[in-house]
């Protein structure tokens, strides 16, 4: 009978936990890319922009606001681009568009401005790979940020 290395008396591994976020300096930078593009729709829409249409109660104070991206994050040449962002909050992200996305992207483009719809459409097309720099892509973010709140 022919052995399997495991009966063989080899040291088995040991199995460690995945890690969930990545610590290199890409995945720093995206994160907080992710959290002043966070705090620049939040400030830009005032809370959920579905409050008004869904009655969720979406308000700055009153819910948990959340980015979405309106084009998955997967495409780096739209990850930083806060025209292609939103705010939501919790269930109007989590629940709504996550089991009704085609009726989501539908009221979605009935309130957003026409150029911000069809910049969204033109990237939807566009699927090029692009090479970002990430720390330029976060520095013209918090630039945008301070303005803002000036």
């Amino acid at each position: 009978m022919k052995r399997t290395p495991l009966r063989r008396g080899t040291k088995q591994l040991k199995r460690t936990k995945l890690r969930i976020a990545g610590h290199s300096d890409n995945a720093t930078l995206k994160r907080e890319i992710q959290a002043t593009l966070r705090e620049i729709v939040i400030q830009r829409d005032g809370g959920c922009i579905l409050r008004h249409i869904r009655n969720c109660g979406g308000e700055i104070g009153q819910a948990v606001l959340q980015a979405d991206h309106l084009l998955t994050r997967a495409n780096s040449a739209t990850y930083a681009d806060e025209r292609l962002v939103v705010c939501l909050c919790r269930p109007c992200h989590g629940g709504f568009k996550k089991w009704h996305k085609p009726e989501y992207d539908r009221l979605v483009k009935s309130i957003l401005p026409k150029e911000t719809v069809e910049l969204w459409e033109r990237c939807e097309q566009d699927r090029t790979p692009r090479k970002q720099d990430w720390k330029l892509e976060l520095i013209a973010l918090k630039q945008k940020l301070r303005v803002d709140i000036l």
